[in-house]
């Protein structure tokens, strides 16, 4: 019997692509998704949907917008709001500090991004990704092409199917912040680092093509390209209204001609010229060893009742590695993680080069490798801010294949916006066990999937 974990109306769109001469079976050969989001996506669709109960998917988001809040109030409860204090805490490199602590003035949005695995009991949180540069967000454009599949549209309204449009919740949100600068519709541009435009051109382009769906005219450019005029900041000569960042921390610090710019920027923020959605500061929570420190005794003390229990009920228990192998360190916290190894994951934190662990590289599963190899990754990253995690086995959903209409399991990563709404919509990325053990889009096995939510 097929049966998804997630959802009863999964188990019937399951049947129904079973029955003989189902319409459902080869509805994704007939998606037509938009052309550049074809070309970025097309081929490495999914061959169905997901599907979630509404009231999960948003009790979920509303964790992660508390243990969001948890996090960012977490300098001023441990450090008297010293962020550079709290990132040396992190184990985060000086480097990188001095430039993600450049102008701890600016405010910082409810914009971020959760990575988890649904364990066939809840959601369980990975990785938060905090500020304006996870990608995911144009997703929905597939949503519209299922739709727009008339075997599929007559499922979605005989089963009240609904899904959140991150995109058109980004637009409205740059709206709303471009509201203190102009009284027109805004000029935004996406702004990347040097030399950094092409190597993700066509998820970019997508990003464009998905803002322009919801009206809005979004530019690409690099830092090096931005300039000021008065009060604004401009792009290639063009005055914006809104920088919406997607340079990482990393790729800034690599560039010695950044740092004036950035100056720039957050002068016009100030100066209510130009925004910058969002600073470079959020991705000081959007490291591991940020969740890390949820686990961490000391830090729990700091914690609401209800923040505690959202740690206990989502994050996996995760610690520094260099916690357990530096100087004085507590024995037992290392005899731990020698002794779990094989249901733990080692995982970088933001690293020297602020990338993390950007499409799973430098993860390592516990279950594959030995001992002695064990130990000798752990001693390769006893200095920074590498995490050990407790692993989570995703509950897979099964896919029936339209040209075999034989059913095969996938394990599903889910990706859960969150604004200043709540739940900002999903994108999941999948792939089949026997495929490898991250799901990452570093694997070419991967697959990308839309997520509808059920009543």
């Amino acid at each position: 019997m097929l049966t998804s974990t997630t959802s009863k109306v999964a188990d019937e769109y399951l049947r129904e692509c079973v029955e003989p001469r189902s319409r459902l079976l080869r509805a994704v050969d007939a998606l037509r998704l938009p052309p550049i989001h074809d070309v970025a996506y097309g081929a490495t669709q999914l061959d169905r949907p997901l599907f979630v109960p509404g009231e999960r998917i948003h009790a979920f988001a509303d964790d992660v917008t508390t243990l969001l809040g948890a996090l960012t109030r977490l300098p001023a409860a441990l450090h008297h709001g010293d962020v550079a204090a709290f990132c040396a805490r992190l184990g985060t490199s000086p480097r990188l500090t001095a430039l993600l602590t450049r102008h701890p003035e600016l405010p910082l949005p409810v914009q971020a991004r959760a990575d988890a695995y649904h364990d066939g009991t809840g959601f369980r949180l990975l990785e938060l990704k905090v500020g304006s540069e996870p990608g995911g967000v144009d997703a929905a454009q597939a949503n519209r092409a299922w739709l727009g599949v008339p075997a599929f549209a007559d499922f979605a309204e005989r089963h009240g199917l609904e899904h959140v449009d991150t995109a058109a919740r980004l637009a409205a949100t740059l709206r709303r912040a471009a509201a203190d600068v102009t009284a027109r519709e805004p000029v935004v541009a996406l702004v990347e680092a040097r030399h950094r435009l092409a190597a993700h051109e066509l998820a970019l382009r997508s990003l464009q093509e998905a803002m322009a769906a919801q009206g809005l005219t979004l530019l690409l450019g690099e830092i090096q390209e931005l300039g000021r005029i008065g009060r604004k900041i401009t792009l290639r000569g063009r005055p914006l209204d809104v920088v919406l960042r997607h340079a990482r921390a990393g790729d800034l610090a690599d560039d010695p001609a950044a740092a004036p710019v950035l100056d720039a920027l957050a002068r016009s923020h100030t100066d209510r010229g130009t925004v910058l959605f969002t600073p470079l500061l959020s991705g000081v929570f959007g490291s591991t060893a940020a969740l890390a420190l949820l686990h961490d005794p000391a830090v729990r003390e700091v914690l609401s009742d209800a923040e505690r229990g959202t740690v206990d009920r989502v994050v996996p228990w995760t610690a520094r590695v260099s916690d357990a192998l530096h100087d004085g360190a507590a024995a037992e916290l290392l005899d731990r993680i020698r002794a779990e190894r094989a249901d733990l994951v080692l995982k970088p934190g933001l690293g020297s080069t602020g990338q993390g662990g950007y499409g799973g590289q430098g993860t390592v599963m516990g279950s594959e490798v030995s001992d002695e190899e064990w130990l000798r990754q752990l001693a390769q990253r006893r200095h920074g801010d590498d995490v050990v995690q407790r692993r989570v086995r995703p509950a897979t959903e099964p896919v029936v294949d339209p040209r075999t209409g034989e059913a095969e399991d996938w394990a599903a990563a889910w990706g859960v916006f969150v604004d200043d709404a709540g739940y900002a919509g999903s994108v999941v990325r999948a792939l089949r066990p026997q495929d490898g053990p991250v799901v990452s889009d570093a694997n070419a096995a991967t697959r990308g999937a839309c997520v509808f939510t059920t009543p």
